[in-house]
């Protein structure tokens, strides 16, 4: 059997080429139901299972609200030292030419079958070669030319004294599981692990009679020809995954505006919902304090009606006191002055009593009248204020594009409106005004004759 290649470049972490939400044009999809799925986990609970504990932890540890993280993988997605969330890696054992998904009745090829055991135990014993990375999302691809591996992976590492305890980083992962401290750019522990992986991968290709022939390492390894070959094979991969990365960024940027746009159109919809409350309850406090306006001019102008009662009975009094004043001076008897060109009268001491009665109420009522003038120019006053408070009221409301959402909220508060209510306790107000006017006019009229 002729020696095989393996391959094992970076990936660029398509998830969504890798789990096949989108198909490319080297896929056949009448095989994609061929492949295999070992995990797919999503990316935020793989998250939320390496760091959540240690994102808690630190949070809880710091007494300033502005430093804490709200979402560690947004975090490490914003980050502006080219961090990235996850890292890949594609495995391959053969090429095209020598190791093809399918023969030309489109059935297996041996090569094909013993490629797929070999993966498929390279990828259940990853996690157990490497603690400290954590593999969310591991495929085997059987659509396309060859069999291979998509493994992702989240590095983890633990015991940082400063910040989150646990953290992604992949140099500190990778010396946590014993590779040694870089030396150079060729000597560092990234391709320290990536040269043991590829030695597991030969044991076990070996151990099923495959020779292979590792890819891009030692170019003593390989022919002229061989390395050539090799190289192409590299530049197609890397061609192909460029292309995949064009088409992945594209739908991401479409997710993204989509996101955003939806996010958009929720803030308008809790933005215009705040608003119409807030309307609301301007819209009552508006209510509340016309009717406490319209209440104290109800109140003002009952007290007018009774003063105007008060006026309306003096009147009455008046002429009956003019018509007494005419008979009292009829019984006044005229007397000569010997002294002075004045005159005098003389009247009966019972007449004199009840003249000087009258003119102590009479004074009394001027008194009186003086006062009610004095509280019905305050009432006055103090009517035409609320008037001019519950127009200012309503130029705020019409100002404010209030009109239409006060109209409602008032006909909501009761089948009969504001309006009509007061319109009606104005009709019931004025009847009443007018019973207990002739009322107290029969009354004080009768205690006047009384009295006189």
């Amino acid at each position: 059997m002729a020696a095989k290649t393996i391959s094992f470049p970076k990936g660029r972490g398509h998830l969504t080429h890798n789990n096949r939400n989108f198909i490319c044009n080297n896929v056949v999809p009448e095989r994609t139901s061929w492949n295999r799925t070992y995990i797919q986990e999503p990316l935020k609970d793989a998250y939320e299972k390496c760091f959540g504990q240690a994102l808690r932890d630190y949070n809880a540890a710091q007494k300033r609200k502005d430093r804490k993280k709200e979402d560690y993988l947004k975090e490490i997605e914003n980050s502006g030292n080219k961090e990235k969330t996850f890292y890949e890696n594609i495995v391959q054992i053969g090429k095209k030419e020598d190791t093809p998904v399918v023969d030309e009745n489109g059935n297996l090829t041996v090569d094909a079958k013993t490629a797929i055991e070999i993966l498929e135990q390279y990828a259940k014993t990853f996690q157990e070669r490497n603690p400290n990375l954590y593999l969310f999302n591991c495929v085997m691809h059987l659509d396309e030319a060859t069999p291979h591996l998509h493994i992702d992976y989240i590095p983890v590492a633990h015991g940082y004294k400063n910040g989150m305890e646990t953290r992604n980083s992949l140099t500190k992962a990778f010396q946590q599981m014993g590779f040694a401290k870089a030396v150079s750019r060729k000597q560092n522990e990234t391709v320290a692990w990536q040269e043991r992986e590829r030695k597991y991968l030969t044991e076990l290709c070996r151990e099923r009679g495959i020779e292979i022939e590792v890819l891009g390492i030692q170019r003593d390894n390989l022919s002229l020809p061989e390395y050539k070959a090799a190289i192409r094979e590299v530049k197609e991969l890397e061609q192909q995954a460029e292309a995949l990365g064009s088409q992945n960024e594209a739908l991401e940027k479409q997710n993204s505006d989509l996101a955003q746009r939806t996010s958009e159109l929720a803030t308008q919809a809790q933005e215009m919902e705040a608003h119409n409350n807030e309307l609301l309850m301007q819209a009552q406090e508006l209510t509340e304090q016309i009717e406490e306006a319209e209440a104290k001019e109800k109140a003002a102008q009952e007290v007018l009606a009774k003063h105007d009662l008060r006026a309306d009975t003096y009147k009455l009094i008046s002429k009956e006191v003019a018509a007494e004043t005419k008979n009292m001076k009829s019984v006044a008897v005229p007397v000569t002055n010997l002294f002075g060109s004045e005159e005098y009268v003389k009247v009966k001491k019972s007449d004199w009593n009840t003249m000087l009665d009258a003119f102590g109420k009479a004074l009394s009522r001027n008194h009186l009248l003086e006062k009610y003038e004095k509280k019905i120019a305050g009432l006055e006053k103090r009517i035409d204020t609320l008037t001019d408070q519950v127009e200012k009221l309503k130029r705020f409301v019409a100002s404010k594009g209030l009109g239409d959402a006060f109209v409602e909220f008032v006909k909501s508060l009761s089948p009969k409106t504001i309006k009509q209510k007061i319109e009606d306790a104005k009709v019931d107000a004025a009847e009443y005004n007018r019973q207990r006017r002739n009322q107290q006019a029969l009354s004080e009229k009768k205690h006047w004759q009384q009295e006189v």
